[in-house]
């Protein structure tokens, strides 16, 4: 068990979610208990509920900071100077996709418990916070691409809600790809990547109205974690 530190209430919070993160990752949620994850953290049970009234509370912080890292790098990617559109929807693409591959077994974690029967208050909180933060930056990306002419859109809003509900489907899909990997079926989980990324390239391409292979996507490279 780590030490106890004294630190400031708001490096208490981080600490009490950064366990909890590692915990789900390593072993879900629904065993799980504030004294183990307080235990991870090394902290006393006092200073908890000046932070968090229950575990579900915990679970919620997770799922919103999650959300707002993922946006975070998306953005980095998006505010790009001098870049054309087309270079910074891809960046902010590749940016959140990479930062969630970065963060595998916490994303996995998450999306496991949220998809278990009983559970879809976590997916739709999940969904929620995602669009909250990702939606207004992306709706303006692409409403510069039609202004300048570069992109041929139907409806912008509508163009971005596919884009999150690819997203959002796109992590059920690595599950299972992830599962496979790990049970030793390396080719097969390697060939449904493939087909699963070639799929997202070409949907980006023909929802914002471009020449195919417009738009890209990270390298395999990216995704050793997944098949690790």
């Amino acid at each position: 068990m780590p030490a106890r530190l004294r630190l400031s209430a708001e490096e208490r919070r981080s600490a009490i979610l950064d366990a909890a993160a590692r915990l789900l990752a390593s072993r879900g949620w629904e065993a799980l208990t504030v004294s183990e994850i307080l235990g991870e953290a090394g902290l006393s049970k006092g200073g908890f509920y000046h932070h968090f009234s229950s575990k579900e509370d915990i679970l919620e912080a997770l799922v919103r900071r999650f959300a707002d890292a993922a946006t975070a790098a998306a953005t980095t990617g998006a505010e790009a100077d001098g870049a054309s559109v087309v270079e910074r929807i891809s960046r902010y693409l590749w940016d959140a996709m990479s930062w969630e591959l970065d963060h595998t077994e916490e994303v996995i974690g998450i999306v496991r418990l949220a998809r278990r029967p009983g559970n879809r208050s976590v997916f739709t909180k999940l969904s929620q916070e995602s669009g909250r933060r990702s939606l207004p930056g992306l709706r303006e990306l692409l409403s510069e691409g039609v202004t300048q002419g570069v992109l041929d859109l139907a409806d912008i809003d509508v163009t971005a809600d596919l884009f999150l509900q690819l997203a959002r489907t796109r992590w059920l899909a690595f599950i299972d790809i992830h599962d496979a990997a790990r049970q030793g079926r390396r080719e097969a989980a390697e060939e449904r990547l493939a087909r699963r990324l070639r799929a997202e390239q070409q949907a980006f391409d023909r929802l914002l109205g471009l020449r195919e292979g417009s738009i890209r996507l990270p390298t395999d490279k990216a995704f050793e974690k997944l098949l690790s």
